[in-house]
């Protein structure tokens, strides 16, 4: 028979763990059914929100356009209409007079080229048809689409200019304001669309108007060479100058925000895959 030995003093009960000590151990964080989405914070929402691409449309391009569209319509059909829309005939007078100036400074929208059957002058003008299409697309899409800017919805792309800004902003009132503010066109909203469109017009008005000079040039200038300088400074080169310098600059701004989108996008398909 076994006998246990006797302890002078009873044993200690065992001892609790002090509340200091004790482990916690910690829940998990709560997420989300998507994939690379954490329910506890709003970074990648927020994250999406501020790398948004839009399209702000260049005021100064709005302007040209006004400009422009109705000056190279009305050229069109002067050319789709010889010779009724040539002096002398039923539909020259009032609408084409001034084709009457243009036409005795260059001689391929005069008589001689229509006798001679100049056949550049038409095939420019049919290019002309297909560009005023493309900007009337993006006019009309910009107007019909594009949202007025605030000082809640920030202005962002190339064309947004500072005057613009501060117009959203209400720094600017009355007829600044009118001048200055901009639309954003987003880009689940057809921006990249109409961006396109337009580079696409942009290119083919700055490369049509340069083959227009270089025609005039490599054929020794036979249509212009009659005229003083004077006539020909402020008759042909500074009204065709325009169509140079304005389509370099959409050129420009529709390019960068071209880039800016191709960016942005690469930025996000960039985290998606991280987040798979």
């Amino acid at each position: 028979m076994v006998s246990t030995r006797n302890h002078p003093t009873d044993l200690p009960p065992p001892s609790s763990p002090s509340p200091s000590k004790a482990v916690v151990t910690p829940s998990p964080k709560p997420t989300n059914t998507r994939k690379g989405v954490t329910a506890s914070s709003g970074s990648s929402t927020n994250e999406s929100s501020s790398t948004a691409w839009s399209h702000t449309p260049s005021n100064l391009t709005l302007a040209w356009l006004a400009v422009s569209l109705p000056l190279v319509t009305m050229d069109t059909l002067y050319v789709a209409l010889r010779p009724y829309s040539m002096p002398g005939n039923s539909l020259h007078w009032p609408l084409f007079t001034p084709w009457a100036i243009y036409g005795a400074v260059d001689h391929s929208y005069g008589v001689r080229g229509w006798v001679e059957q100049d056949g550049f002058t038409a095939a420019q003008a049919t290019m002309n048809a297909v560009e005023t299409a493309l900007y009337l697309f993006y006019l009309i899409g910009a107007l019909r689409i594009g949202g007025a800017t605030t000082a809640a919805k920030p202005i962002k792309g190339r064309g947004a200019s500072k005057a613009a800004a501060a117009a959203a902003a209400g720094k600017d009132k009355g007829l600044v304001s009118w001048l200055t503010r901009a639309r954003v066109v987003k880009g689940d909203e057809g921006a990249a669309q109409l961006v396109l469109v337009g580079f696409t017009a942009a290119i083919m008005t700055l490369a049509k108007t340069a083959l227009y000079f270089l025609n005039e040039y490599f054929s020794g200038f036979s249509n212009i060479s009659h005229n003083h300088f004077t006539s020909l400074l402020f008759f042909y080169i500074i009204p065709n100058g325009f169509w140079v310098i304005l389509p370099t600059y959409m050129t420009y701004v529709f390019g960068q925000e071209i880039l800016e989108g191709l960016k942005v996008g690469g930025s996000r398909r960039a985290g998606a895959i991280k987040d798979e």
